[in-house]
């Protein structure tokens, strides 16, 4: 497939204008659960809603078959289709019926689809902030958080090109998203200090996490004041967070430190104490979401639900984020796990399902197991296949198993995760070695 040039906003406002797709009184989202995608989603929703039409979510795997595209618009015959993020795999046509869908990004080997495509797999938050733009005049709410999207979609480390760039300057300039330097850690905001250490897992904190003794002993040799300890680490003055700085930087990893400390965004409209304040915790809890398949409930807090939504996000993130962290712990006390000179699998029989990814995340980022092998995770109910490069994107593997008899599903940025038999699972194991392997070679 070409890679499409990223476009500008006043592209993608151009190609939006030129576009013959129409909302109607009820609507119908497929949206693929990558954060860019969701927020995106939530956008474009909220949009809807301001028309006085009715949306529906609806949640789905990255890259879909146009046979199912089809299926779709039979079964909401009555409503206009929007596809956000989702790759269409086939070369068979998209039946008209009452109307085309709209491709909120993604990408296909159809011109067909490609002609009814806003924006690229880069610019999703982007589009979906165009076209929802083009409902209804949208206010700063949905423009901070596209500014975020746009974030996320090309990377916070990177360099904002296009499209991107432009959301994010527009936001900077109403002084909706400021840049911030200092601890990435989820709840940095909102959570009491020593939890923010003692259950971070973006980044894992190897020797520091799930250990409340070294998380009091740090705070201690940082001598951080006891009224302090119970409130966010956001609270901290100057001194007292480069005195933490100083005491950390002791006990990590360069590279762990690195995604601990660093550039930021704050969302100004956020209120202080929010979760999603900081871009780089609406990137966690969106990740999280994904691999808990809970979307739903994130969408339900971009959508402005601040109340019994919000708190049940952050009630399910925790204690996800404990289950992961406790689920780590064991493998680093008592690792038992079958080695090849390609791959690594352990067994985890009794772990949860939804923990497989983020524990075979952390397990290679950690160097628990081999770093330069996919990992394999087995609970008896599933077998969650992570792999170590993040250059093999999840669209492209989930794309080659659609023309196999495996059935997969996407569960976080670098896992899949199967339910078939033995068979299966090794056939997956050895294709995920191949993929991996031939990013290696580029």
């Amino acid at each position: 497939m070409t890679a499409k040039k990223l476009p500008s906003l006043k592209t993608l406002e151009k190609a939006c204008t030129s576009s013959n797709f129409q909302i109607g009184n009820q609507n119908v989202l497929l949206t693929s659960p990558s954060p860019e995608a969701a927020i995106a989603s939530a956008i474009i929703s909220h949009a809807i809603s301001r028309t006085g039409a009715l949306f529906h979510i609806s949640f789905s795997q990255p890259v879909v078959p146009i046979e199912t595209i089809n299926a779709l618009k039979e079964k909401f015959e009555s409503s206009s289709i929007i596809l956000v993020g989702i790759d269409a795999l086939g070369k068979q046509r998209i039946k008209k019926g009452k109307g085309y869908p709209l491709f909120i990004g993604g990408t296909s080997e159809l011109e067909q689809v490609n002609s009814l495509t806003l924006g690229t797999d880069s610019t999703v938050t982007a589009a979906g902030y165009v076209f929802a733009q083009s409902l209804i005049d949208l206010n700063d709410y949905n423009l901070q958080f596209a500014a975020a999207g746009a974030l996320l979609n090309s990377g916070m480390n990177e360099s904002q090109k296009g499209a991107n760039k432009d959301i994010i300057d527009l936001a900077q300039n109403k002084g909706l998203i400021e840049e911030r330097k200092g601890f990435k850690l989820f709840g940095v905001t909102m959570l009491p200090l020593d939890e923010a250490l003692l259950y971070s897992t973006h980044p894992y904190l190897a020797t520091i996490s799930g250990d409340q003794k070294v998380c009091d002993a740090i705070l201690n040799e940082a001598e951080i004041p006891i009224p302090k300890l119970r409130t966010p680490l956001g609270n901290l003055s100057t001194a007292e967070a480069q005195r933490l700085t100083s005491v950390l930087i002791t006990r990590l990893d360069t590279t762990v430190f690195s995604r601990l400390m660093g550039p930021d965004n704050i969302l100004t409209l956020e209120r202080e104490t929010s979760p999603i304040r900081i871009v780089s915790g609406i990137e966690t809890m969106a990740k999280t979401a994904w691999a808990q398949n809970e979307p739903g409930a994130l969408i339900g807090v971009l959508l402005g639900d601040r109340g019994r939504a919000l708190r049940s996000l952050i009630d399910s993130q925790m204690e996800y984020h404990k289950a992961v962290i406790a689920t780590v712990q064991r493998l680093e006390s008592n690792l038992q796990g079958d080695s090849t000179t390609t791959t690594t699998t352990v067994k985890l029989t009794g772990c949860k399902s939804e923990i497989l990814p983020e524990v075979g995340r952390i397990a290679l980022e950690s160097g628990i197991v081999d770093t330069i092998r996919p990992l394999a995770l087995d609970n008896d109910e599933v077998f969650t296949i992570v792999w170590p490069s993040s250059e093999l994107n999840y669209k492209m593997v989930h794309r080659d198993f659609l023309s196999t008899n495996t059935m997969i599903i996407t569960s976080s940025p670098q896992s899949i995760t199967i339910t078939g038999n033995d068979e299966e699972k090794e056939f997956a194991l050895q294709k995920i070695v191949q993929l991996n392997k031939g990013v290696g070679k580029k």
